[in-house]
């Protein structure tokens, strides 16, 4: 029964995170450049940093697997990244690497801040 119940957390915040994924792409409108995306990944990399830096030292639950794999697992998308990588590929090289590397760099950086709140509150240091 543990496994239904972690199933159905996974999927109950996976739909969420999906539903504001799209949500959050369609504000942000059509463009030469993925900036929903971008904004999407980058505000899941921090999402899912205080997530884990919450849960570290509890006992992992329900959850844990409803907001970390499935609300951030539906909301991010690895999947579009390299779709629109590849899209942009095609129309400029440099764009195409600015778009990666902010991805990368911003998405790495926001994880650790959002690790990071958690990690302070209980005198730890990243």
């Amino acid at each position: 029964m543990d496994r239904f119940k972690s199933i159905f957390a996974v999927g109950c915040g996976g739909a969420a995170g999906a539903i504001l994924r799209y949500c959050v792409i369609l504000t942000a409108g059509q463009s030469f450049f993925p900036l929903g995306t971008l904004l999407i990944n980058i505000v899941g990399s921090f999402l899912l940093g205080m997530i884990n830096g919450y849960f570290a030292s509890k006992k992992k639950s329900f959850v844990f697997l409803a907001l970390g794999s499935g609300f951030c697992g539906g909301f991010t998308t690895m999947s579009t990244f390299s779709q629109e990588v590849v899209n942009l590929l095609q129309i400029s090289l440099p764009l195409a690497g600015m778009y990666l590397g902010a991805t990368l760099l911003f998405g790495l950086v926001a994880g650790f801040l959002g690790l990071g709140l958690f990690k302070r509150r209980r005198g730890e240091t990243l």
